[in-house]
């Protein structure tokens, strides 16, 4: 049973290919489609930050989709943080829509999936987690339980962020 009260719903559309895909691997986790939807943008958490930080201009067009399929995604308290990030990297980097996001994120993961298989996919995730962990320690920092990153490549300016991806303030570096 879902709380309503304490559940965000995120509709979003995708075709018919992407979401058989997405049924095989719920069947293999054994999870609902949502869950496995979460599972994967756990996994891919990689991608989401270097999405944020480095593929501004490519990702900012409008998406030609042959959509004959909905999906909802049910984001429980601990999991609206995945949403607060897709909304952060719509709006940063002025993209088209956050389902565009998402649906690029799962078109990914279901790629690696097909090249690597499900099991080597994952620990090829998990093995650039840690790469890409020592990169992005140089663009951002915490303290006290805020983030800062810069938004670009060159460092004109800092945004300080809460835990949940809002902007708390912008500073200027000279």
């Amino acid at each position: 049973m879902i709380n309503r009260k304490k559940t965000l719903e995120f509709h979003f559309v995708v075709n018919i290919e992407l979401k058989k895909k997405l049924i095989e691997i719920s069947k293999l986790l054994n999870l609902n489609l949502s869950k496995t939807i979460i599972f994967i943008i756990h996994n891919i958490s990689v991608l989401l930050n270097k999405l944020h930080l480095i593929y501004k201009e490519e990702n900012n067009k409008v998406e030609k989709i042959n959509w004959n399929c909905h999906i909802h995604l049910y984001l429980n308290e601990k999991n609206q943080i995945i949403y607060n990030k897709l909304k952060s990297i719509h709006k940063d980097n002025n993209s088209y829509s956050i389902a565009c996001k998402l649906r690029y994120l799962l078109k990914i993961f279901m790629r690696g999936v097909d090249l690597f298989g499900f099991e080597k996919f994952l620990n090829i995730l998990k093995n650039s987690e840690k790469k890409w962990g020592k990169i992005i320690s140089k663009q951002k920092f915490w303290r006290n339980f805020k983030k800062v990153r810069q938004l670009s490549c060159c460092p004109y300016l800092n945004v300080l962020y809460d835990q949940y991806y809002s902007v708390i303030s912008i500073k200027l570096l000279n």
